[in-house]
């Protein structure tokens, strides 16, 4: 069944969060906006946007991401600026998509001392953050955390040039699919429409992130959805990503973006799952589902998180073995007298 999660309340339509939040990014001298490990155009639109705002309010910034971003994103404001490790100089730190502290990667541990020692603004939209920050603006019904950034620009008094406004398009875009994914709503369109008004460039943003595709990206695609597996008839798809076919392909980690994406619109699929070989023996997963389906309660067990149809976490085991502990958890959800009928449902519907 079904978890339920104690959401946070400081909803990006909450005046005594959006103020709380913008009264500690005034108040600070330096800020550090934190992406989450393995970053995506959401993670790193919002954390962009951060250092822009420190920028426009008189303030020193640094950003920082544990793994290098994709050269894809190369096109985002202040994308020549991001560091691997903080200064530990900041005294806020805006952490940017993520549903913990951990998600950010070896910087919560390597560098504990100074973020239990600084004030931490937590910015997110997952359904799993359960407020980890002095200061939380976490909003499930968001569609992205760019978006819930773009909310909380009124309240700075700021209006967005074409730079802030790349970067939180970009966001949106990457975390809507396009504007196709169910978690689109009328007030996303609306921040949409104001950015783009703002001098952001919608076209090229959505070829650059979700249509171009270059050679050598295509042919890892191709090597990964060889060897596409299923089980109970179509209701699991799952791909594999090793590190040999990264080799053989001349690619990186995030060539494989927007495979749990594709895989899903397999005909009859609940759940798609990618499945990446990293360092130290571990797996990455990545989460998609139907509405008859929970991702983040897939995640639940290998301590990750996510949304209702989106989510991933890190399986301790190598590719193998973590291919057949997920697995595992997907039949259990699947065997779920209440799932079988929402599937059905959601079928005909």
């Amino acid at each position: 069944m079904a978890q339920t999660y104690r959401m946070v309340s400081e909803r990006m339509d909450d005046p005594i969060a959006l103020r709380r939040v913008a009264d500690t990014l005034r108040g600070a001298r330096r800020i550090a906006s934190l992406c989450h490990e393995n970053p995506d155009a959401d993670t790193l639109g919002a954390a962009l946007a951060i250092a822009l705002i420190a920028k426009r309010l008189g303030k020193e910034f640094e950003i920082v991401c544990a793994d290098r971003p994709a050269p894809m994103y190369s096109f985002l404001p202040l994308f020549d600026q991001i560091e691997s490790q903080p200064s530990g100089l900041a005294d806020v730190a805006v952490v940017c998509d993520a549903a913990t502290l951990e998600r950010i990667g070896p910087i919560a541990s390597t560098h504990a001392a100074w973020l239990s020692g600084i004030a931490i603004v937590n910015i997110d939209h997952h359904v799993t953050n359960l407020g980890f920050g002095t200061a939380n603006l976490v909003d499930a019904t968001a569609a992205a955390t760019c978006e819930i950034v773009t909310a909380l620009l009124p309240e700075l008094g700021i209006e967005p040039d074409a730079e802030l406004a790349t970067a939180l398009l970009s966001g949106i875009v990457r975390d809507t699919n396009g504007f196709a994914d169910t978690s689109t709503s009328p007030r996303t369109l609306r921040h949409a429409a104001n950015l783009l008004e703002s001098g952001a460039p919608l076209a090229s943003i959505y070829r650059t992130i979700l249509a171009e595709m270059p050679y050598e990206r295509m042919l890892l695609w191709g090597k990964m959805l060889h060897q596409l597996g299923q089980r109970h008839d179509g209701r699991v798809v799952f791909a594999c990503l090793t590190q040999a076919m990264l080799d053989e392909t001349h690619t990186e980690q995030p060539d494989a973006d927007g495979v749990a994406e594709f895989i899903a619109q397999a005909k009859g699929v609940d759940i798609s799952l990618l499945l990446r070989e990293v360092d130290g023996g571990a797996t990455r997963v990545s989460i998609r589902t139907s509405s008859a389906v929970s991702a983040a309660d897939i995640a639940r067990p290998f301590g990750g998180g996510g949304h209702v149809r989106r989510a991933g976490c890190t399986v301790p085991a190598p590719l193998q073995q973590a291919v057949t502990q997920i697995l595992e958890v997907c039949d259990a959800q699947l065997s779920d007298d209440a799932v079988a009928g929402n599937a059905s449902a959601a079928r005909l519907a």
